[in-house]
């Protein structure tokens, strides 16, 4: 009994203590009134693109930006609907989903015309969530029918990996070795979700064990691989959850009642999480600082 009184404080310890650190080290880099979401690191930890989003655009804005990772220095490098961009680790390109979530493009990093790249036999509904292997050479991507895609950068070929009927499959990072991709699969009338690894042939799948089943999408390594954030439900908002990724219990990790939190990225060097937040009633790209060796000594003790 005692053990057990013990075990549940320190589990509050740990929730007050990393909830308190998003809101005493969360700094808003974005104060427009669009939707600006969606943020990625370039490979050297010197810039963030993200997602720029109004309905209601005459200017021109719509589209992705380029800024300093202080939030200084934006400028735009593409004007059209775009979501969900991702920075190749070789800092070459950026992959997004185009025209309303019906295709998915990339260009050069520094800004160009798009590069379609996809055969027209493959479709894409609602996003295809794209992302890229830590070797920049393939690109994950779910298709129309949320089939797990991948294209190679070298052959030129889109092949489909996987796919488990009845459920809505949502690609999320690969792994750090490059030989699975994490995903997500929901089912459709519960919305409860379950993660999973699959390997890059498809041959090869593995459920991730004990996380939160209101896990929604979003999973992001840290970039020593050993650690996984990803966004999931809990109450009436979006927030983040973190555990270890070879699977176990995960902590909450910056959840408040002041908005939803969602598309958590680790900055290169896994000492900061960029990520959109409508804690400002608006939603924009927020930075905060994260102490990784503090988060593996309260997992640690929360798997024992």
């Amino acid at each position: 009994m005692k053990n057990s009184i013990l075990v549940m404080i320190f589990v509050v310890f740990c929730i007050i203590n990393l909830n308190a650190q998003d809101m005493i080290n969360a700094k808003q880099l974005t104060f427009n009134s669009a939707r600006e979401g969606f943020p990625s690191w370039s490979p050297d930890g010197k810039y963030i693109i993200y997602q720029y989003t109004d309905m209601s655009d005459t200017l021109g804005k719509n589209g992705l930006w380029k800024m300093s990772s202080d939030g200084s220095n934006a400028k735009q490098i593409f004007k059209g609907i775009a979501e969900h961009p991702k920075w190749s680790p070789d800092g070459r390109f950026v992959v997004f989903d185009a025209d309303t979530g019906q295709s998915v493009k990339m260009i050069p990093a520094d800004g160009g015309d798009p590069i379609t790249f996809i055969p027209d036999t493959i479709q894409i509904y609602k996003g295809s969530l794209p992302c890229w292997s830590p070797d920049a050479s393939k690109i994950a991507f779910k298709d129309s029918e949320h089939s797990l895609c991948i294209y190679d950068m070298r052959t030129k070929r889109t092949i489909r990996v996987f796919k488990q009927e009845g459920l809505l499959l949502l690609p999320g990072c690969w792994s750090n070795d490059g030989k699975y991709i994490w995903i997500t699969l929901m089912d459709r009338q519960t919305r409860k979700s379950t993660l999973w690894k699959i390997s890059s042939d498809g041959k090869k799948r593995e459920q991730i064990s004990e996380h939160h089943e209101n896990i929604y999408r979003y999973l992001a390594h840290s970039p020593d691989g050993s650690l996984l954030v990803y966004t999931a439900m809990e109450g009436n908002f979006f927030g983040f959850f973190v555990m270890f990724a070879k699977g176990g219990k995960s902590l909450p990790f910056t959840f408040t009642d002041e908005g939803h939190k969602e598309a958590p990225v680790w900055s290169p060097d896994g000492k900061k999480i960029a990520y959109s937040s409508s804690r400002a009633w608006n939603v924009d790209i927020w930075i905060m600082d994260v102490d990784t060796k503090q988060i593996k000594e309260k997992l640690r003790a929360l798997n024992k």
